[in-house]
Parts: structure tokens; C-alpha cells; sequence
């Protein structure tokens, strides 16, 4: 077993060791004062049984005795579910999503997303999950820190950690969720808290970075080609529309190569659309956690399935009604966030001091 990353991870450590050695012990004891009376007492020493009368002390001592071991490895293992359970006050809130077959991360405060959790060392991070209300049963585990806890459909549910350094961790899905539940993975980035505010920041400004619509309709431009649509392709739709896009491992999964079967078009604007909407009665969800610069990229991709010479390309009105409706060249603001303390501190101040 490899050393736990956080105190969390020692205290469960210390609970299975403790419980692990005790029952070693009583199975060797027990197995040899078996092994002891069948030599002693076999049947060619003692040809002749005896008659035993019961010993009162014998029957106090081994119940007290492992009334007292069992007691024992009780409150071992209470003391590391009491700390598991008990969220610090300073900690940061990231909330978590768990679908059919990935996970996002969002960070409340900063309005951002990502498909991989990044905390600062020796920040404590409380993950409040759920899992769609039309999804199934997803457990979150983090090995390294040994805390898991199962995201519920239409629940909230949370576990929390506190990371003490540097370095990359496995998450996994501890819940068999279907076809690709074994693909269900995803890592724990700790940083520096340095690095964590600058990783913030560039998150921040992607998020709220303006969408130039001549750059964000031509799939050769740069700002596109830096999005790596393929790489998003991979990891949000490839479960189940298939690496080639030919769509049928989960139902209404369409086949992208076909113009028959798109819900819309293959059209870059209708597949924002989609991709900012969801479709409505199926398991094709918003992607809105994306920001606009993925979702074009995604975009780009998907449509590059159909490679008939017919596929409809989006008309400069209806890139202007896009542009218009989601208000794609606006820069929104990122809002602005204070220190927990610093807030608590203001609302007395608000309040009278009361």
C-alpha cells in the first residue's frame, strides 16, 4: 500500500493496519491452541474423555476480551469517518458532475469548468457532486487519498480532501455505470498555490475570451486549431457516437457520416446549437460548461465526419442570428471574488456589527 497523500489517507491507513494486525494475531492464536489441543488431546494420549466443568473466569475473558477488541477497532475506524465527514469551514467548494462517461469540475466562484480537478497544496477542497437526474449512479474514488463517494442522480452528495503536495492522481468511477465505465477517468492536478492562481486565471480569460465569428467558422484558423477539437471529441462524445462518428453505442446516438441523421444539420451553427442546447428527450446534453472557443472547435470536428460534397454550410445570416443569440463577440466579465473571511467580515460590518 502506498503512502497516503493527505492526513485523511493516514488516518484510514492507521484503521486498517490496527484492524488488519488484530485479526492476524487472533488468527494465529486461535489456530495455534488449535493446533495444541488437537496434539495434546488426541484420542491416543487421551484414550479416555474427561470431564470438563465450565471456568467462570475463562467465560468472562473471552467476552470482555473481544468486546474490548471490537470496541477498540470501532472507534479506530470512527475516528477516520468523523474526520472524512468534517468539512473545514475555509474550505474551497468545487462542484462535480459525474455522466455517462466523464466527469466536470465546475469552480463556483470563478464561473469556469474543467474535465480535470486542480486544487493548491494544502488548501482544503470540498467536491459537492450529483450526477443528472436521467444519468445513473457514479462514485467518485481518489485513491491516493482513499475517499470515494457515490454521485447520486437529482442528489447532492460531497466528500473532501486536503492535498499536502505537488503531483498528478488517479480518479476513477468505483460504480459500474455502463458500456465505457471503465473508461471513466479522469486526474487530480495539485499545484502550488501560485501555480493554481495563475492556472485560474488563464481559465478565467478563456472562459471569457470574445468570439471573433470570422475565426471561430474557419476550421483552418489558429484559435481553432489550438482547441485540439479532436482531443474534445475523445473525451466528451466519443462514448457514444464511436471514434469514427458513426453514433448507435447509446440509443439516439446519431451517425455523423450520414446528412439523414442529424436531429438539425451539419452545419457549424446548428451544431453549436446543439452543443450549446442539448437536444431535448435524448442523452445528448448542453455542453455549455465548454467555453465558446471548444464548442466551435467541437464543432468543426463532428462536422468533418460528413464528407459528402452536399453538406450545407451555415449562411452569413445565420452566423450574425448566432452570434446575436448567444452573444458570442460580448466579453463577459469575470466576477469579481473575495476571500471567505473578508466576506464574513463585510457582512457583519452590514448587519450593525451584530
Amino acid at each position: 500500500m502506498y503512502s497516503g497523500a493527505s492526513e485523511i489517507a493516514r488516518e484510514v491507513d492507521a484503521a486498517f493496519y490496527w484492524i488488519g494486525g488484530i485479526c492476524v494475531a487472533l488468527l494465529i492464536g486461535i489456530t495455534a491452541v488449535m493446533v495444541y489441543f488437537v496434539i495434546r488431546y488426541r484420542r491416543a494420549r487421551s484414550p479416555q474423555a474427561a470431564h470438563i466443568e465450565g471456568s467462570l473466569p475463562l467465560e468472562i475473558g473471552w467476552i470482555v476480551v473481544p468486546t474490548i477488541l471490537v470496541l477498540f477497532m470501532f472507534f479506530k475506524g470512527y475516528e477516520g469517518f468523523k474526520l472524512m465527514r468534517t468539512v473545514p469551514e475555509d474550505a474551497q467548494v468545487v462542484e462535480v458532475v459525474g455522466q455517462r462517461w466523464f466527469w466536470t469540475f465546475i469552480y463556483p466562484e470563478q464561473g469556469i469548468t474543467s474535465d480535470r480537478l486542480y486544487a493548491p497544496v494544502g488548501k482544503p477542497m470540498k467536491l459537492e457532486m450529483t450526477a443528472p437526474v436521467d444519468d445513473v449512479v457514479h462514485s467518485l474514488y481518489l485513491p491516493a487519498f482513499r475517499v470515494k463517494e457515490d454521485c447520486v442522480p437529482g442528489r447532492k452528495s460531497y466528500l473532501w480532501f486536503q492535498p499536502e503536495q505537488e503531483g498528478r492522481y488517479h480518479i476513477f468511477c468505483a460504480e459500474y455505470c455502463g458500456k465505457d465505465h471503465s473508461r471513466m477517468i479522469t486526474e487530480l492536478v495539485v499545484l502550488s498555490p501560485e501555480k493554481y492562481q495563475a492556472w485560474l486565471q488563464r481559465k478565467v480569460e478563456d472562459r471569457n475570451k470574445p468570439v471573433v465569428m470570422a475565426q471561430a467558422m474557419d476550421p483552418e484558423s489558429a484559435e481553432i486549431k489550438e482547441r485540439d477539437g479532436a482531443a474534445l471529441f475523445k473525451t466528451y462524445c466519443v462514448s457514444c457516437h464511436g471514434a469514427e462518428g458513426l453514433g448507435g453505442l447509446v440509443e439516439n446516438a446519431r451517425n455523423f457520416t450520414s446528412l439523414a441523421d442529424w436531429k438539425r444539420s451539419p452545419k457549424i451553427t446548428d451544431i453549436y446549437r446543439t452543443l450549446e442546447l442539448g437536444i431535448e428527450g435524448t442523452q445528448m446534453r448542453s455542453f455549455s460548461n465548454l467555453p465558446p472557443w471548444d464548442r466551435f472547435a467541437l464543432a468543426h470536428h463532428v462536422a468533418a465526419f460528413y464528407k459528402g460534397s452536399d453538406r450545407p454550410q451555415a449562411s452569413p445570416e445565420e452566423v450574425e442570428q448566432l452570434n446575436k443569440d448567444f452573444r458570442l463577440g460580448e466579453k463577459q466579465e469575470p466576477r469579481r471574488t473575495i476571500p471567505i473571511e473578508q466576506a464574513k467580515k463585510a457582512y457583519v460590518e452590514d448587519a450593525g456589527g451584530g
